[in-house]
């Protein structure tokens, strides 16, 4: 699978969680969100800008799902 397709699959786990995230689905958003965010860091390294997103995103369904 070349980069630029690992990178469409990526940013469509992400929206998929985030789709999840909305619906308040969080224990479904998480590990697509952690998905998202390992391809991403294989490809892009960790100083890209995806991965803060990434990560904020993940953070963000910690924060819901533990305080349910």
């Amino acid at each position: 699978m070349g980069e630029w397709s690992t990178l469409h699959i990526a940013t469509s786990l992400n929206n998929l969680a985030s789709l999840y995230y909305s619906q308040g689905r969080y224990e479904e958003a998480e590990p697509l969100y952690k998905q998202a965010l390992e391809m991403r860091r294989k490809l892009l390294g960790t100083a890209h800008p995806d991965i803060a997103t990434s990560l904020n995103n993940l953070a963000s369904s910690f924060r819901q799902s533990r305080t349910l």
